[in-house]
């Protein structure tokens, strides 16, 4: 490996940068791209669907409904991922949740070649494996993090771990854009053929790519114990994370700050393609060469924005970033046409992994290494309920204002709220009350603190 300040990796970061490579197919050709799209435009009928229970009736449409689909996926994974985290970590079983979740993820993705037209329940439940496969998989992948690398190191990695991340989605989205524009010479006759073909090909990718997956480091197996005994030592133990995090108040800041503008976020994320599609009216090869500007200029975005956090700080970096958030929210109200679109996903694609990466490395800094199976664990239940808050929103905006454009501002809100928290929040401060905090617990067990 190469000197702290250089930007070589050694075997094992580079094994754990190649996930983010692998899983990020899902995000930008399944969840960011081809489905949101092949959802509205073929699975959901044009007229919408008109849902009744007894005397009540509901009339939802396209945008709506897939919002509230993607609420719902998280919504699993935010109940379950903080007593995974712990179960992980007391019985040394990271890799193995780690990989099980990957593995549920890339096998329900080649499964949405079943979403064919007016198959709207069948869509919906593979896409919610799907989608629970890959956010359950990322707890487990963030875990890692303070693990193989020091906190020097850690705005570095991660920001790496990011790039690899867009350059993989964006190469196989540009495969799938050449394929898709070609479909009838490789003897696909429909377009939705083409695309059902994609989802394949992204379960796949994901399954290749996580193999090196399986040199990643595993921790001792501690001496098996009952069942009943396991869930309730990981019950105590997420008790006992969300007690420290309580009492540690710059890091309950942070979580608080994370899970407000992290709805921003991922409501654009989930939401950006089927709100072109439905909203501006552009075509599925018009989104897809917008997406992949996105995926090549979040390379060298995200590169920069960890170079520029390991100068200036990550918290004042991560500010900088939810500052561009709300100037795209605003552009993305007033935008009428394709170009306008073009220039949106290059701002989105300049900031999106720094955002994301800063705030996982802000926030493994603030932590012990020895839990953060745990910690992250309590992390994914801002993250992914966040990301519960901002698609639902959108979707109910929607439903009352009447179209995707006036309900789209509401993200602005998300974004405003947590840069207020986020400026509130002091990780030398965190450290220090994480560490008298460590002390306070040795003395209680009748240890002593190192």
């Amino acid at each position: 490996m190469a000197d702290s300040k250089g930007w070589w990796i050694g075997r094992v970061e580079l094994i754990w940068c190649l996930y983010d490579w692998a899983n990020s197919a899902f995000a930008t050709s399944v969840l960011g791209t081809f489905l949101p799209v092949h959802f509205a435009r073929h699975v959901v009928p044009a007229s919408g669907l008109e849902l009744a229970f007894r005397r009540w009736s509901w009339h939802i449409e396209a945008p709506s409904l897939w919002a509230y689909t993607v609420s719902l996926a998280l919504f699993i994974v935010a109940l379950s991922a903080p007593l995974l985290g712990a179960v992980a970590d007391h019985r040394g079983r990271r890799k193995t949740f780690f990989l099980a979740f990957a593995a549920m993820g890339s096998l329900a993705t080649c499964a949405l070649y079943g979403a064919t037209a007016g198959r709207v329940g069948f869509t919906i439940f593979v896409f919610v494996l799907a989608h629970i496969g890959f956010s359950g998989s990322e707890v487990f992948y963030n875990a890692y993090l303070p693990v193989i690398a020091p906190s020097e190191k850690r705005d570095r990695l991660s920001g790496l771990g990011y790039a690899f991340g867009y350059v993989g989605g964006g190469l196989l989205l540009a495969i799938h854009l050449l394929f898709i524009r070609n479909h009838a010479a490789w003897g696909v006759p429909t377009v939705d053929g083409a695309v059902r073909l994609a989802f394949v090909s992204v379960g796949i990718w994901w399954a290749v790519f996580t193999l090196p997956s399986l040199f990643l480091p595993s921790e001792e197996t501690p001496p098996r114990l009952p069942l009943r005994r396991i869930l309730a030592g990981a019950v105590r133990d997420l008790n006992d994370t969300i007690r420290d995090t309580r009492r540690n108040r710059h890091r309950f800041l942070f979580i608080l700050s994370y899970f407000i503008y992290n709805n921003g976020i991922q409501t654009v994320i989930s939401m950006a393609s089927i709100y072109g599609a439905t909203e501006l009216g552009l075509s599925l090869q018009t989104l897809l060469g917008a997406f992949l500007l996105t995926q090549w200029i979040a390379f060298p975005g995200a590169v920069f924005v960890a170079r520029s956090a390991e100068r200036w700080g990550t918290r004042r970096v991560l500010f900088m970033t939810l500052c561009l958030w709300c100037a795209i929210v605003v552009y993305a109200y007033r935008m009428t046409c394709a170009w306008e679109f073009w220039i949106l996903a290059a701002f989105v694609g300049f900031i999106l992994g720094g955002s994301q990466s800063l705030s996982r490395s802000l926030y493994s800094q603030m932590i012990p290494p020895d839990r953060s199976s745990k910690f992250f664990g309590f992390f994914a239940v801002g993250g992914k309920f966040s990301a519960i808050l901002g698609p639902l929103c959108f979707g109910i905006s929607r439903d009352l204002l009447g179209d995707s454009r006036r309900a789209i501002l509401t993200v602005l809100i998300f974004f405003l709220v947590g840069m207020a928290l986020l400026s509130r929040v002091r990780v030398a401060d965190a450290n220090a009350s994480a560490l008298q905090s460590k002390t306070l617990t040795c003395r209680d067990h009748g240890g002593a603190a190192p």
